[in-house]
């Protein structure tokens, strides 16, 4: 049996689908030539390959079932770059191997339990409902006040203001700048728990925006600075703008750049705002105090408003929220809960004598039911009752 079920099942919804990066088509490969004969994962996965290939290629007479063991004849013989992809191979998801669950997908996934088993599962974690994850979409507020529910409109031009368009294509929305402004319209986009969203400014940065966040910014960017202000989460990619600096406001941390790539976490229920640089080069700052960052490191502002610097950050840790994981390393009970909560829109309650101090470690994709997530905590002898959207953590 492949040693990574989840993620083979997550890269292979992603491979039939088409949108499987460079990195994660040859971690699919790799898993594929992991497979063995007459093993209930290479089943059900085949099972799914020959019917989504069935149902989309219908008129045509083709031996799904052989091309499917030519796919693991191809993994097996492929020359994988382990260097890159080991820690994903020998370590994807630690907390969950041993829970023996396959995650969901969008065509009804597939489970590696029978039914019994699964009822006794959810018997076993408490769970009366069970919820889906989250998915994209955002609410746009104009400088007006009308309201875009980004879920529902379709593609297009959704309105046009001070000096840009502004376009919908494909669940992201882009500002098109038309002409300069003296004075541009102030928009805000909004993401509500259980969604995210991707926002391309009118000087060409884009932006991702994780659950229950919010950006606001002008329509085009007038004076010597390009300022925006966030809540929550937010994963910038700034276009390069020597003569005009790209400033982000959130609560009370400013970052300053001119042209990179880096993560802002500053939820308001998190007892630290961190800010993360991937490329390039930015300064963060608190009134008068400050820290350049490079690379690799991560400014931390704490409630006593003192800087900390970390260095050699994983930035699979830091970004696993915008490649649709969740990530967990060596993150406590309420840490994990929280991200939880943002994604399936729960209230957390915790009973008297609740395991705080556990610790979790590994990566679970953001498509996941609900209640797989919980059966994969319970593995770690946690309890939880979930009725509605009311999750309780038992002691």
């Amino acid at each position: 049996m492949s040693s990574n079920p989840i993620r083979l099942q997550y890269l292979f919804d992603r491979y039939v689908n088409n949108v499987c990066s460079p990195d994660e088509l040859e971690e699919f490969w790799l898993l594929m030539g992991e497979l063995s004969e007459n093993d209930v994962v290479t089943e059900e996965i085949k099972r799914l390959w020959v019917s989504k290939r069935r149902s989309r290629y219908s008129s045509e007479d083709v031996d799904w079932d052989g091309l499917f063991e030519e796919m693991i004849r191809k993994g097996k013989s492929l020359e994988i770059n382990y260097e890159k992809v080991g820690r994903r191979k020998v370590g994807w998801i630690r907390v969950a191997a041993a829970a023996c669950i396959l995650a969901a997908a969008g065509t009804g996934g597939l489970m590696y339990l029978n039914s019994r088993k699964t009822s006794e599962t959810r018997i076993q974690a408490g769970i009366i409902n069970d919820l889906m994850p989250g998915k994209k979409g955002a609410i746009l507020t104009l400088d007006n006040g009308r309201q875009v529910i980004l879920d529902s409109a379709g593609d297009g031009v959704i309105a046009k203001q001070d000096g840009a368009s502004i376009e919908l294509s494909k669940g992201r929305l882009t500002y098109r700048k038309e002409k300069d402004v003296t004075v541009a319209a102030l928009n805000t986009m909004t993401t509500p728990v259980g969604r995210k969203y991707q926002l391309t400014l009118s000087d060409g940065t884009k932006v991702w925006l994780n659950a229950a966040s919010s950006i606001s910014y002008p329509s085009t960017f007038s004076g010597a600075r390009r300022v925006v202000s966030i809540t929550g989460e937010a994963y910038f990619e700034v276009a390069a703008n020597a003569n005009k600096p790209f400033v982000v406001n959130a609560n009370s941390m400013t970052i300053e750049v001119l042209g990179t790539n880096f993560n802002i976490n500053a939820y308001s229920d998190e007892d630290v705002i961190k800010t993360t640089l991937l490329s390039g080069s930015v300064r963060v700052r608190k009134g008068s105090d400050g820290q350049l960052l490079s690379p690799g490191q991560q400014a931390r502002l704490g409630k006593d408003d003192k800087f900390r610097v970390a260095d050699n950050m994983d930035m699979d840790l830091v970004m696993a929220w915008k490649n649709d994981e969740f990530y967990f390393s060596d993150a406590d009970l309420p840490t994990v809960m929280r991200q939880l909560s943002r994604w399936y829109d729960l209230e957390v309650v915790y009973e008297p004598g609740a395991p705080l101090n556990k610790h979790f470690e590994g990566e679970i994709p953001m498509n996941t039911m609900i209640s797989q997530v919980l059966s994969v905590l319970e593995k770690n002898d946690v309890h939880f009752h979930l009725q509605g959207k009311k999750l309780t953590v038992l002691p």
